[in-house]
């Protein structure tokens, strides 16, 4: 259900918040950054931030655990409908890509202030993050079961980092989206021994 128009409109302002706040602790860190600062960005009142986060901490921590969460999601719906195959893989890749393109700034935040969250909030960051790398592992170890369990967990993880530092490197370049999604899946079914996707020929 969409719920009320109050609900509604209350959950857009929360979003408002939830994307300035990613864009200013981009820009400037999260320890630079004030709650005021982000309601300006967001066009809320310093004390409208009250009525939907408590704290700059709440801030941070909902939109670290949400991406995690959100990866997760996509990576454990994309297994589902493939099970353990090449296709599965390409979309994994497929998915992160569009990912990173999507939400440079949600990456730049997590390598700057990852360590800003509280010590609970990172474990559980940290513990979705590990079950997102071993959807794609588990593909890997099926598909490659010649290799070692460690070499897969390895590969999977510098394939998303690969996929990640386009969240750096893409303000320095100008080439569209199109482009740089075409490159980064090259490069990541390069890097895990994909053979290229053949279209059926007559």
């Amino acid at each position: 259900m969409a719920g009320t128009p109050r609900e509604q409109a209350k959950s857009e302002r929360r979003r408002r918040i939830l994307d300035a706040a990613a864009e200013l602790f981009a820009r400037h860190g999260y320890r630079a950054v004030s709650l005021q600062s982000i309601g300006e960005r967001a066009g809320i009142s310093g004390p409208g931030v009250y009525r939907h986060f408590e704290s700059k901490q709440e801030i941070l921590a909902e939109l670290l655990e949400g991406i995690s969460t959100r990866l997760l999601s996509g990576g454990r719906a994309i297994r589902e409908r493939h099970g353990d195959t090449p296709e599965a893989l390409a979309e994994l890749i497929s998915f992160h890509v569009d990912f990173a393109l999507a939400d440079s700034a949600l990456i730049r935040v997590h390598e700057r202030d990852f360590g800003s969250l509280e010590q609970r909030t990172r474990h559980r960051v940290r513990d979705v993050q590990r079950r997102y790398l071993t959807e794609w592992r588990e593909v890997l170890r099926t598909l490659q079961p010649e290799r070692p369990l460690q070499d897969h967990t390895t590969r999977a993880f510098a394939v998303i980092g690969l996929i990640n530092s386009t969240a750096y490197s893409r303000a320095r370049t100008a080439s569209p989206d199109e482009q740089v999604s075409a490159v980064l899946k090259e490069m990541a079914r390069l890097a895990l021994d994909i053979p290229p996707s053949r279209k059926a020929t007559p």
